[in-house]
């Protein structure tokens, strides 16, 4: 395959890689499911594709030797490449998990170093891109064959991987254990510290976004609200998930309380370590504040005294140790 077909097939790959990952953690369960398929096809085209693209390199490093910034950007992309290609398709196998075979989630690897790569790609891209041959030249009928063997090829892998694989969802998620109250993973998103937060003196803020004056309210005002109990799915973007009784008062209910819903199109909600998410209407009126799971108070790790749950959205926008509700 003529080298820049290859290169372009490459960054191709990496784009719609980046793309479909972020785009799944963004977009709610129910609209990401192709992307979670599309990124898997588009990581083992890439795999398949690195194949020419090795013969490609290896001819290059013979020629050059090891001169040149942009070589040396190279091999950071080759090792990037490797270290992603292999997390990915060690998590997808069962090889790897969230807790094995250190205590991190090789899945939080996984995108680390996807993001490098992604970041190295478009340097070693300004550095060594091709004008020639024309684009035009390369979209023959030998091109789109290629071109529709390696998708092929990627369905197929693709397919095999997913009939081996060890039970997961559909986000790549492994189950960490449901129903079990404060016992499932901590994660902490952004590398928090976990606040020592006083229940006593804690006062949730609710204000709308033009008044800068806000409402105040107690834990024990909480609990003077409605109560609600929903059992929902906690998918982690560490690569778990575990089901859960959550139990608290609804995030509407609380606005109504402090007297801003109104016309609010959209809700803020603000962790004290300033970690922050805003949410549509529809969002927020599934929403609960939750001060308990399996009927037992929140653990501080776990968002003490007071966590989102967002049915269907990711665990990373589920704030924990909620300072602050913004209606805009």
């Amino acid at each position: 395959m003529p080298r820049r077909l290859v290169n372009l097939t490459l960054l191709a790959a990496v784009t719609a890689l980046l793309g479909t990952g972020v785009g799944a953690w963004l977009l709610p369960e129910t609209a990401a499911g192709s992307l979670y398929v599309a990124h898997r096809v588009a990581g083992i085209a890439f795999v398949l594709a690195l194949l020419w693209k090795y013969a490609i390199a290896r001819r290059s490093l013979r020629r050059r030797g090891l001169t040149g910034v942009s070589v040396w950007i190279g091999l950071g992309t080759a090792a990037a490449t490797i270290a992603t290609a292999a997390l990915g398709l060690a998590w997808t196998s069962g090889a790897v998990s969230f807790d094995r075979p250190i205590d991190y989630s090789a899945l939080n690897l996984h995108v680390i170093t996807g993001l490098a790569l992604g970041a190295l790609v478009v340097a070693h891209a300004l550095g060594r891109g091709e004008s020639r041959p024309a684009l035009v030249a390369l979209a023959g009928r030998r091109a789109a064959l290629r071109g529709l063997a390696l998708l092929g090829a990627s369905l197929v892998v693709t397919a095999a991987l997913d009939r081996v694989a060890l039970a997961r969802r559909a986000s790549g998620s492994r189950h960490a254990g449901s129903f079990t109250g404060n016992a499932y993973p901590v994660t902490i998103w952004s590398l928090d510290q976990v606040p020592a937060l006083d229940v006593a003196t804690w006062r949730l803020r609710v204000r709308a976004r033009a008044v800068p004056r806000a409402a105040e309210l107690s834990y024990a005002d909480l609990a003077g609200l409605p109560h609600r109990e929903a059992r929902v799915v906690l998918d982690c973007t560490g690569g778990w998930w575990t089901e859960q009784q959550w139990s608290g008062v609804s995030l509407d209910d609380v606005l109504a309380r402090a007297g801003v819903a109104g016309a609010a199109t959209s809700v803020e909600v603000i962790s004290v370590t300033g970690h922050r998410w805003t949410f549509d209407r529809r969002e927020a009126e599934q929403a609960i504040l939750a001060t308990h799971v399996g009927g037992e108070p929140l653990s501080p790790g776990h968002g003490y005294p007071l966590r989102l749950v967002a049915p269907g959205l990711r665990g990373f926008l589920w704030i924990k140790w909620i300072g602050e509700v913004v209606a805009g």
